[in-house]
């Protein structure tokens, strides 16, 4: 078992090279160690398909994932960049679903990279549509037992939000910019920053985003944090003393559309 383990880890380091196995002279002589060949291919030419295979179907997936980033940066930059976080950030998982998970993270490392704060967040965003795409259901909110709630009971309500609910928060307007990138016959002009916060959420297995106000964004990512209503409205207020009118005022109107979005699932009194 130690020697397959070793041949394993051998060969799983040379089919994530970057360049063709046989331009290397001491590993062509000692492929054959490894390999058998036969009368059509060498030994390396053999190993070689598997790489070759590797950098392809990898890459296809990112491309599929990341369709933004690959259209703000174009073909040459792309395949670098991918190239690179290959190479460095190699597959931990079975699932080609985890293969981008660490990009954006990565994407902040590479000081060539055009536009990089850009970049970055469309990365964010196309992860955050993965990872809410694959998020467990939920069943809709009760509407019944929305209003059976006392109105004392508000303040210690816990509220729980869909499972696929993603929140973001992003300096380029990525999700519009993402939208154009895929639909547009034309080219597509990189945007000046403008923060937004979104709300990426999940409808009949389709994905949307939502902007919000930052008040209601601090909100719901207190909402997320299981904080009862009351202390999540305590910290929004707090971490957004410009809109406390808006949240005291609107997190009633906020909920009836939350509720009607399926961003909540349901309330939990004590």
């Amino acid at each position: 078992m130690s020697d397959l383990a070793e041949l394993q880890t051998l060969l799983a380091g040379l089919l994530i090279r970057r360049r063709a196995l046989d331009k290397d002279a001491e590993l062509v002589a000692r492929t054959p160690e490894w390999v058998t060949g036969n009368d059509r291919l060498l030994p390396v030419e053999q190993l070689e398909i598997y790489r070759e295979q590797f950098w392809l179907r990898h890459s296809a997936s990112l491309v599929e994932d990341f369709p933004g980033l690959g259209g703000i940066l174009g073909q040459g930059d792309w395949e670098r960049l991918i190239e690179e976080y290959l190479e460095a950030r190699p597959p931990e998982s079975f699932s080609l679903r985890d293969l981008g998970d660490r990009l954006p993270e990565f994407i902040e490392t590479r000081e060539w990279l055009p536009h990089r704060e850009l970049c970055n967040d469309m990365a964010r965003l196309e992860w955050a549509y993965v990872d809410a795409f694959d998020a467990a259901d939920a069943p809709p909110l009760d509407a019944e037992k929305l209003k059976s709630v006392p109105e004392d009971a508000w303040e210690s309500a816990r509220i729980a939000l869909d499972p696929a609910l993603r929140l973001l928060e992003t300096r380029y307007p990525v999700a519009e910019l993402r939208r154009a990138l895929r639909t547009s016959s034309e080219p597509v002009p990189i945007p000046e920053p403008s923060p937004e916060n979104l709300v990426i959420h999940r409808v009949q297995g389709n994905l949307f985003f939502q902007p919000v106000s930052r008040g209601a964004f601090e909100l719901l990512c207190a909402l997320g944090e299981e904080l009862p209503l009351g202390a999540a409205c305590e910290r929004a207020i707090e971490r957004v003393p410009a809109e406390a009118e808006s949240i005291e005022n609107d997190v009633a109107a906020w909920f009836e559309d939350w509720g009607k979005r399926g961003f909540i699932v349901d309330v939990v009194t004590e």
